[in-house]
């Protein structure tokens, strides 16, 4: 196996009498890799009259010509130049150096794009999409047209926004439903150093699905629970509510994926059983570090939603830098410490720490 399953939960004892709420960490964790998976990089670049300004077009191709050519020729990649429709530029291996016009449209057809990249994505290749733009969408401006989409199992988005004119809402909802990531930047010279980070070398897993008993609610990633490409360790915070009753529970925990190393389908099960007992009992052998830990990220995702809809954020924040002091987890309370209740960087740092 290329991977394995760990489950760390904040209860040993579940009530007989009362629910409990059970906090649930699922660890996806690399055990072998290999460094010639079959993946498809797909690079849409926004190539609308604002990109002109400030240097930013051509930092983006500059930036999308250098990731290309350092991907393995066993690799696709395609390249999408996207404003008044979607047009692909370059549809090839890996390793070459891609000629990419500098050519201008007239508006920004977002949602187009993407329902241009689902659609080449539909054939099941586990695919990573790079979405860069600096404007807002002229074709579909709501986000629940975005929501709507059917984003295949095999297809995450990094969305890349530039700037103070996108919409971030959107760009955060798109890499939310395909276990992605969104980058906000101000300066285009940090373009190079994220596109460059978008490079797999190391790949334990492909197109996994996480199967979960029915009633178990993740906060850092969508249900159904989607990751296109492990590359690293990947981990997964949730609750789960637990009747009272007599018997003790049985939880399982099921990856389904494609081992990279020798491309056949792996079926990965992991149960952890939880024991009856009374109140006292149960109160009394809680973890508290993986409870804090647990609502860290319960808050976090709150923070983001209550941020997105407008709204104030004073409470969920205090509440937020509490709990991350109450874990010791210096690491969590820098991450707190970043976020400002500016809306672009925020959800940008949120979607960063859900997806690390």
């Amino acid at each position: 196996m290329t991977i394995s399953l760990k489950i760390k939960t904040s209860h040993t004892y579940v009530n007989k009498n009362d629910k409990t709420e059970v906090g649930i960490v699922i660890y996806i964790v690399p055990e072998k890799y290999t460094s010639n998976a079959n993946i498809r990089y797909i690079i849409a670049v926004d190539n609308s009259p604002s990109m002109k300004d400030h240097n930013k077009f051509d930092t983006a191709i500059n930036s999308a010509q250098s990731l290309l050519a350092s991907i393995p020729n066993t690799n696709n990649v395609i390249v999408i130049l996207f404003s008044n429709h979607p047009k692909i530029i370059y549809n090839g291996q890996g390793g070459n150096i891609v000629y990419i016009p500098k050519e201008f449209g007239g508006t920004t057809r977002l949602h187009e794009t993407i329902r241009k990249i689902i659609e080449i994505a539909n054939d099941g290749v586990p695919t990573k999409a790079i979405l860069l733009t600096d404007g807002k969408p002229k074709d579909k401006t709501d986000v629940r047209d975005y929501e709507a989409l059917q984003i295949p199992p095999n297809l995450t988005f990094i969305s890349i926004g530039i700037g103070k004119d996108y919409n971030e809402v959107i760009l955060k909802r798109i890499s939310d439903k395909s276990a992605g990531v969104f980058y906000h930047i101000d300066d285009v010279s940090q373009l190079p150093n994220i596109l460059e980070e978008q490079k797999t070398t190391d790949t334990y897993a492909l197109n996994l699905t996480l199967n979960a008993p029915q009633g178990f609610t993740p906060f850092n990633y969508d249900l159904p629970i989607f990751i296109p490409i492990v590359d690293r360790l990947v981990a997964i915070y949730g609750t789960m509510i637990i009747d009272p009753g007599s018997l003790p529970v049985n939880l399982t925990f099921t990856a389904n994926y494609t081992d990279p190393v020798d491309s056949q389908s792996k079926v990965l099960p992991v149960t952890i059983t939880l024991q009856r007992a009374e109140d006292n009992v149960v109160r009394s052998t809680i973890n508290s570090n993986v409870l804090a830990e647990i609502k860290y990220y319960r808050l976090l995702k709150e923070y983001a939603d209550t941020l997105a809809k407008g709204k104030d954020t004073t409470r969920v924040m205090s509440e937020l830098m509490q709990t991350a002091q109450q874990t010791g987890n210096q690491a969590l309370i820098e991450e707190t410490q970043k976020l400002t209740g500016h809306s672009k960087s925020d959800l940008s740092e949120v979607t960063k720490k859900m997806r690390s």
